[in-house]
């Protein structure tokens, strides 16, 4: 079968140009040297006993000074500006749009080869530990409900590109916290501060990532904004907050006929050495005062394919930490179209595979220059002690590169998401300094029953004078055959209708975006509602706590009722125990399972392990019963599904999803965008009574639609509640310690 159709693309779409952000979801399959366990006792696993694959350590691809590919720091004073304001209702009707407000999106593969390893998507009967109720309320979760949304986004974002309605979808959701605060970042760049016991406001509104990232002082226009935003604090040093982006060398600038606004000019659409990655780091544990803001360039890490030309993109960067390390990791894609003679038809580019940062945290906190800031470097596309896999070999990179655009190559690993810890009393201090990482293998979208965890060891050598002593760190994994399976290739079809779809039903009512259709679509006067996108079986999060490293994906779910089933979204989630690889060199499967809302679906999943042996899963839930909606659960080691096989709502959605990428495919198979990812993370003394707690951030739909006519009247903003062109928002929650 054609090597053409083997991947799926995650694209970013913008309401304001015909941007493409290629973003892979890709993935394969895995064994080696091969060790039985034992199956942990989870009521919904199989008898059959578990394997796993030691991939054994070695050095990493290179260790020394940051400084070839790291710039700064450049010092920026606080960005917290105006108190937010709401969107002014128009009387002027629904906004004009030329063809430069016709958003575009290149679909997925609509077809696959088969998997190495085909896996049927998980069956769970319903009533049982892992066919979860839906509880009449918050479970005695605090929530904020109104956190940021579409509304705050074009009003930070839309004066810098001259357009009042400018939108991103997806919103892109970064979350962090401390005992006094807790920081919400969403696309393409809105920072809110809340306090940790009430959730409610302390910032003086919000701070633009442009302005605090320091980028309208760059370059001759200054550089912009990208999303792709992660956040973490971290206690050392007197504490100091990170905050992660993509950035793009090109400015922000008002839309024209056929614009686009800074990285959608540069970056996302392949103009050579236009892509960066953005850090910043508080100069104290004030997270409204000053930042020391480092640029990393893709294209001087590496020679891999691209690089020479400045076409390197550093795509879906994650952070973690641990006691001597900041964490980072991102997806190379070389953007040189040129480099392709065949392209397939979603688009012109080579993957690289993951890369893994290990920076001095120290060096970062004391704001050093990047000349001074040792680093450790991994590139896993590379890697000999990662590869080969034999039981899947298409699974390791062939002549030099994982995939060119004519996919003449082999796959290699992909989103390898670093683990967030809660406090330095919870990292990993064996093996001269430990940091993991973790990752999903299902790149086909014919299921998979494995899942991968990676560590760095030796990371306190970051410490050294001039890395003298960075020789000794080293890269490995290991990777478990569970028993448990996950399959969701995320296409823009119902889940209903199995194969590869990924949609979750959301419950019928007001969208009066799609019966004003012809915004988006010009041809077409109404739409038909459209599902909740749940992009794929990768890892977006994981997390380090209690010995413990916990992580969940996206899956389809077969439920029985009866003689009765149905096809649905749920997540598979796994728990890996540290204790044996720092005794013995080996990672133990500690739990697995299934989480699944009868006749619900949810998207999104996000996990965050606590200081007992319990971790708190966090989604947006969706059906024919409910509106999107902010929902969790809880979950211990020795449970085989939820606590009390119950799903908790936050914040109750209030209408359906109606933003211009639920429309962008009809008719079509290109999906809606949702998300790309919540996140959860676990405080010790924070929330009310300082006990200790999960926070999370969740997508949903804050407020309800108007009605068709209403919408027009007010310009789509119907009271300001929304844009003319989406309608999302986010909720704000902590959960007592699990």
């Amino acid at each position: 079968m054609s090597y053409l159709t083997l991947f799926s693309t995650r694209k970013k779409i913008i309401l304001a140009s015909l941007s493409l952000l290629a973003v892979l979801l890709i993935g394969g399959a895995l064994p080696m040297t091969v060790a039985l366990s034992s199956s942990s006792s989870n009521t919904n696993q199989s008898s059959i006993a578990t394997s796993s694959t030691t991939l054994a350590s070695a050095a990493a691809t290179s260790t020394g000074n940051a400084g070839k590919f790291l710039s700064g720091p450049f010092k920026v004073s606080t960005a917290f500006g105006p108190a937010k304001a709401s969107a002014a209702a128009s009387s002027s009707g629904l906004p004009s749009v030329s063809p430069s407000y016709r958003p575009s999106l290149n679909g997925k593969p609509l077809a696959s080869p088969a998997a190495a390893q085909p896996t049927a998507p998980p069956t769970v009967n319903c009533p049982s530990a892992s066919c979860d109720s839906i509880g009449n309320g918050a479970g005695g979760a605090l929530t904020n409900p109104l956190g940021l949304n579409v509304v705050d986004m074009a009003n930070s974002y839309g004066p810098l590109v001259g357009d009042p309605t400018f939108v991103i979808e997806p919103p892109d959701q970064g979350l962090c916290a401390n005992s006094n605060y807790v920081m919400e970042i969403l696309n393409i760049g809105e920072v809110q501060l809340y306090s940790s016991t009430t959730l409610n406001l302390v910032s003086n509104g919000y701070a633009i990532l442009d302005n605090l990232m320091g980028l309208p002082s760059h370059g001759a226009s200054g550089w912009s904004s990208g999303g792709d935003i992660s956040c973490l604090y971290d206690s050392r040093n007197g504490g100091h907050w990170f905050i992660t982006e993509f950035v793009s060398t090109t400015p922000e600038m008002p839309l024209v006929a056929g614009g686009q606004p800074g990285p959608f000019q540069g970056c996302f659409v392949g103009v050579a050495n236009t892509c960066r990655e953005g850090i910043a780091v508080s100069v104290t544990n004030n997270p409204m005062g000053a930042y020391n803001v480092y640029f990393l360039n893709p294209n001087k890490v590496n020679g891999d394919p691209g690089a020479g030309g400045g076409f390197l993109l550093n795509d879906f960067a994650k952070i973690g930490s641990t006691n001597d390390a900041f964490l980072m990791s991102y997806d190379e894609f070389n953007l040189n179209a040129a480099t392709y003679p065949t392209c397939p038809a979603f688009g012109c580019f080579g993957f690289n595979g993951a890369q893994q940062f290990a920076f001095s945290k120290n060096a970062l906190e004391k704001g050093l220059s990047a000349k001074n800031i040792n680093v450790a470097y991994e590139n896993m596309g590379k890697a000999k002690n990662l590869y080969p896999i034999p039981a899947n070999g298409v699974f390791q990179p062939a002549a030099g590169s994982c995939f060119s655009g004519a996919l003449a190559g082999g796959v290699c690993w992909f989103q390898v998401i670093p683990a967030q810890s809660p406090d330095a009393s919870q990292y990993d201090n064996h093996n001269g300094g430990t940091g993991f990482m973790m990752a999903a293998l299902d790149v086909f979208g014919g299921g998979d029953d494995r899942i991968a965890v990676f560590d760095w060891t030796g990371l306190s050598d970051l410490n050294s004078a001039s890395c003298s002593t960075c020789g000794g760190i080293q890269f490995g994994g290991q990777i478990f055959v569970t028993p448990v399976t996950y399959k969701d290739f995320g296409l823009g079809c119902f889940v209903e209708f199995g194969g590869q779809c990924g949609l979750g039903v959301q419950k019928a009512g007001p969208i009066p975006l799609g019966n004003n259709c012809y915004l988006v679509q010009p041809t077409t006067n109404t739409c038909p509602e459209s599902g909740i996108a749940t992009n794929g079986d990768g890892v977006t999060q994981a997390s380090f706590a209690d010995g413990e490293l916990w992580t969940a994906v996206a899956t389809q779910v077969v439920q029985t009722f009866g003689a009765s089933s149905e096809m649905h979204v749920g997540a598979t989630f796994w728990a890996i125990g540290t204790s044996s690889f720092d005794s013995k060199g080996t990672f133990s499967l500690t739990n697995d399972g299934y989480v699944s809302p009868a006749h619900a679906d949810i998207s999104m999943p996000a996990m965050a392990g606590g200081d007992s042996p319990g971790a708190v899963l966090s989604f947006t839930l969706s059906g024919k019963a409910y509106y999107p909606s902010s929902a969790y659960g809880t979950l211990t080691t020795a449970s085989s599904g939820l606590v009390g096989g119950v799903v908790h709502i936050t914040a109750l959605g209030k209408s359906p999803q109606d933003g211009f990428s639920e429309y962008q495919g009809f008719p079509g198979a290109i999906r809606p965008r949702w998300g790309d990812y919540g996140w959860a993370i676990f405080v010790p003394s924070a929330g009310p009574g300082s006990t200790g707690g999960v926070y999370f951030a969740t997508e949903y739909i804050q407020h309800p639609n108007c009605g068709n006519s209403a919408f027009i009247s007010s310009g789509g903003t119907c009271g300001g509640t929304r844009t003319p062109f989406a309608n999302w928002g986010s909720s704000i929650n902590f959960v007592a310690s699990p």
